[in-house]
């Protein structure tokens, strides 16, 4: 219970909360009950769909701003979170217990915290791809011409990565990245889900998606690996899961607490074990190199570079 030490609500403390969620609700539903069975708090959870992950959902805090439904925001990744606290839809606030979360995971000004790493990964069916494929920049390679999907940059994660490589290279070397893919055959899909699920199906011989979704589908007892790019290079995109207060939240303190709560020490592990996040944002696990990320940056040109990528992927872009 010292997890949840954080605010001592009194007897006229609300008795619910409500939270939008971007984290799939298989993990997230199991955190909620357990959060409820132990404060007596009752959570509305909001779940996006795998399509627009976590990008709906902003949306609609956005769009309720003068008339706030949710009281917390669980975000899969952080760019989405960046731009919500740009926007002036988040509160600051600094859960107790995340003071050893390390600083590039968690807003220098108390908007957002983060709880749990996944990471961009290169999914290998079977029969694997004609050569050990070990980095982003070997989808470009002839070999694999047409043989190789990644999520349209709609849904949150891809869109992420998309931006995060138009400020680590620059937006001319990211359009030529996004050409070249084009050029190469790259196939589009509906989600990252559905990206190893058609990895794993032997539909492509790799796909570009999350730790979290080949780990799902492995699970299924389908033989798919995970190759973690870049660990020699720049590194791949690292992802915390975000959680903040929603600004005007309805019910402050029990949003405090589950906010408490869900960073964490026990609920990152929760996460882990249950194969969400493979990282902790702690640093603790196993080592990963991850691309330096300029989240402002990124969250400025978030909407650009994300119409960017998909108009030359679709063969009729800039």
């Amino acid at each position: 219970m010292a997890i949840l030490g954080g605010c001592n609500g009194g007897p006229q403390e609300a008795k619910e909360v409500t939270i939008y969620c971007g984290v799939d609700e298989p993990y997230a539903g199991k955190i909620f009950a357990e959060f409820e069975r132990q404060t007596g708090i009752h959570v509305n959870a909001l779940y996006d769909v795998e399509s627009s992950k976590s990008v709906g959902l902003s949306e609609k805090i956005r769009a309720e701003r003068d008339h706030p439904q949710a009281d917390v925001w669980w975000g899969s990744e952080a760019f989405l979170t960046v731009r919500m606290a740009e926007d002036g839809v988040l509160s600051e606030y600094r859960p107790p217990n995340a003071a050893d979360v390390r600083p590039e995971y968690k807003d220098e000004q108390g908007f957002w915290t983060g709880v749990g790493l996944r990471a961009r990964v290169l999914a290998i069916g079977d029969p694997p791809p004609p050569f050990p494929v070990k980095s982003i920049l070997d989808l470009t390679d002839p070999r694999l011409k047409g043989k190789f999907t990644i999520s349209r940059p709609t849904a949150g994660a891809t869109g992420a990565q998309v931006a995060a490589l138009y400020v680590f290279w620059g937006p001319e070397k990211a359009r030529d990245y996004f050409r070249q893919l084009h050029d190469n055959g790259c196939v589009m899909v509906g989600g990252n889900a559905v990206v190893a699920d058609q990895v794993g199906a032997g539909s492509f011989a790799v796909g570009l998606t999350d730790s979290d979704d080949v780990a799902n589908t492995a699970a299924n007892g389908v033989k798919i690996t995970a190759v973690v790019p870049d660990q020699d290079t720049f590194g791949t995109l690292a992802m915390p899961t975000t959680v903040a207060l929603v600004k005007g939240a309805h019910h402050a303190e029990a949003a405090k607490r589950l906010i408490d709560y869900l960073v964490s020490n026990h609920v990152e592990q929760q996460l882990i074990t249950m194969n969400f996040a493979r990282w902790s944002v702690r640093g603790t696990g196993p080592p990963l190199k991850a691309m330096p990320v300029d989240y402002h940056a990124a969250a400025k040109i978030y909407g650009q570079a994300q119409r960017e990528a998909i108009a030359i992927l679709e063969g009729h872009g800039p």
